[in-house]
């Protein structure tokens, strides 16, 4: 699978996900992907292939046991990870440039779930735009 950031300069890639696919809803991983839930799916260390741009990924501490990677050039979100040695890559799926090999198996705290998300099924789809 290959996943690039929003700019191209961070490029990736890995043959499978070496764990679930989880949505999860708590409120850092909201801030951290601006949305109503995070997605990620687990990669262990030694299966990541950073083609290009690592350099350019800054790490932001969001608690004594993890830290999180974005771009620094566009902002992208591109990891969360603990930090204990080697510890496994949460990529983030909205990175990949094809559909994810599986499918989300889990949404995680729940109990962190904001409101207005919810009932996704009633809202009108647009193929584009809503606008004209």
């Amino acid at each position: 699978m290959n996943g690039s950031c929003l700019c191209g300069g961070v490029k990736f890639s890995f043959k499978k996900f070496d764990s679930k696919i989880a949505n999860c809803h708590c409120s850092m991983c909201r801030k951290f992907s601006g949305a109503a839930y995070g997605t990620f799916g687990t990669v262990n260390s030694e299966n990541m292939n950073w083609q290009s741009g690592f350099e350019l990924i800054k790490v932001f501490y969001s608690s004594q046991k993890a830290h999180r990677g974005f771009c620094s050039v566009c902002g992208s979100s591109i990891f969360y990870r603990l930090t204990t040695p080697n510890a496994p890559f949460e990529i983030a799926l909205g990175l990949l440039e094809t559909e994810p090999t599986e499918p989300v198996s889990a949404n995680i705290f729940c109990a962190h779930r904001p409101e207005w998300p919810r009932n996704i099924e009633a809202i009108p789809d647009f193929e584009e735009s809503r606008i004209a």
